[in-house]
């Protein structure tokens, strides 16, 4: 499992905590512990010869649900919806698949099934965009029809490939021929 994930790392992020603050914070979780790392920026760090060094605490999965001061820290510096996602992967709940890059996970739901696609796209905001994304419909458009033409390719550059795929053979023909005779009278318009 560790082969999955960099380092063995779970997550690592880092950002700056929240206004008026200007310290800087680390969150990693790796497959055995959370780590918090924290700089604490002041005037005297600006200075050429200051090194400072992180405060750091170390918690393992199993204490890590029992720290409420860390607990506080990542909901304030990252989120509630952070300290959740932490909490679960404490507990073991990993989530292979949203980890995944757009252009995989945009394979991958390629080979699912329509029904499977539209529940999927009501889980969140992320997989809503992905599962009405043109990337996806060309994939699934690609692995439905025996060829496609490049006049297809033109049309579905205009009205999308979800139209594309879910207008039936003959619709899709008349709609190209109609698309096609507009573009030759407005390419005839533009000549004169």
């Amino acid at each position: 499992m560790k082969s999955l994930f960099k380092n063995g790392e779970l997550i690592n992020v880092s950002e700056q905590a929240p206004s008026p603050s200007k310290d800087f914070v680390n969150l990693i979780v790796t497959m055995k512990e959370v780590i918090w790392r924290y700089w604490k920026i002041n005037p005297q760090c600006l200075k050429s010869d200051v090194s400072i060094a992180p405060s750091e605490n170390r918690q393992s999965h199993e204490d890590f649900p029992h720290d409420l001061d860390m607990h506080s820290e990542v909901k304030r510096v990252f989120g509630a919806n952070m300290l959740v996602y932490v909490k679960q992967l404490c507990l073991g709940h990993f989530d292979y698949f949203v980890r995944l890059s757009n252009p995989l996970q945009i394979l991958i739901m390629s080979y699912m099934e329509l029904e499977d696609i539209a529940s999927l796209s009501q889980t969140n905001k992320h997989f809503h965009e992905l599962c009405n994304s043109e990337q996806l419909w060309e994939h699934i458009v690609e692995s439905h029809c025996d060829t496609i033409t490049p006049e297809m390719k033109l049309f579905a550059g205009e009205v999308g490939w979800k139209h594309v795929f879910f207008t039936n053979k003959l619709q899709l023909r008349a709609q190209m021929r109609r698309h096609q005779n507009r573009g030759l009278f407005s390419s005839a318009s533009d000549e004169q």
